[in-house]
């Protein structure tokens, strides 16, 4: 799991057919659990499965060439980076 760059994590409704899709392009997975979601007002908690998977450096540069919107996300984390340490 060294090779890992880049992880999602998904735990709406369709989270066990997304998380399948990007298993089956060869993701890994790295975690199945549960996140608490909402509290109710009678105090009962609301629980989804949370799956969290990883890609290795071809992988994300495949997934940022299928959505773009990653790859813009890559900018301003790098400029939030930048900012932070000046």
């Amino acid at each position: 799991m060294n090779n890992i760059v880049f992880t999602l994590e998904f735990d709406d409704d369709p989270a066990n057919s997304r998380a399948n899709s990007y298993l089956k392009k060869g993701w890994t997975l790295l975690h199945v659990g549960t996140k608490l979601i909402d509290v109710l007002d009678n105090g009962q908690a609301l629980y989804n499965t949370t799956y969290v998977v990883g890609a290795n450096q071809q992988q994300y540069d495949d997934h940022k060439n299928e959505s773009p919107d990653d790859a813009n996300l890559d900018a301003l984390i790098a400029k939030s980076e930048n900012d932070v340490s000046k």
